[in-house]
């Protein structure tokens, strides 16, 4: 069994933008953030379809390999130090949202150049309503806050259901 170097201090952790407790970093969700942002941009600017087209999901030390996030090199060195049960629900969370990322651009793909403004409309509600909360869910277990309850995140991100309550209730 390979001896592991000590951990760097929680003053370099935190300068480094990477929590103490979890030995993550929030920056790994821009990959997720931008995705999103695109998919919510559809209904104004249509054309963003195709730069959704080159999206592939990353692990994080991947993400951190290509990134210019100054501390990448430490974030990667640490991944395989956080705690086994976190990074497991963390990597089971990135695994969820690449696939409702994934199903998304396959719907934006499958409307074959004739996509109404309606269902991209829906597509870009779909993304708020159920990639949005996981995206937040991630970042809280990456800043050790996830003791925030499902029905705490409701409260923001309302569902489709509720959307439909709103409209015509």
């Amino acid at each position: 069994m390979s001896e592991q170097a000590p951990l760097p201090d929680e003053a370099t952790l935190r300068a480094a933008n990477i929590n103490p407790t979890t030995l993550l970093a929030t920056d790994y969700l821009n990959h997720f953030n931008e995705v999103l942002m695109l998919i919510e941009m559809l209904p104004d600017m249509p054309d963003c379809a195709e730069d959704l087209f080159s999206w592939r999901p990353m692990t994080y030390c991947d993400y951190f390999a290509q990134s210019t996030f100054k501390e990448k090199q430490l974030a990667i060195s640490l991944y395989d130090s956080v705690v086994l049960t976190i990074r497991e629900r963390f990597e089971n969370l990135i695994a969820d949202i690449d696939a409702k990322v994934l199903l998304l651009i396959e719907k934006i793909s499958a409307s074959d150049g004739t996509p109404t403004m309606d269902s991209f409309e829906a597509l870009a509600f779909s993304a708020s309503t159920e990639i949005r909360p996981l995206i937040d869910r991630a970042s809280a277990l990456i800043n050790d806050a996830d003791t925030v309850t499902d029905w705490m995140l409701a409260i923001d991100h309302p569902t489709a259901q509720d959307e439909v309550d709103r409209l015509f209730g």
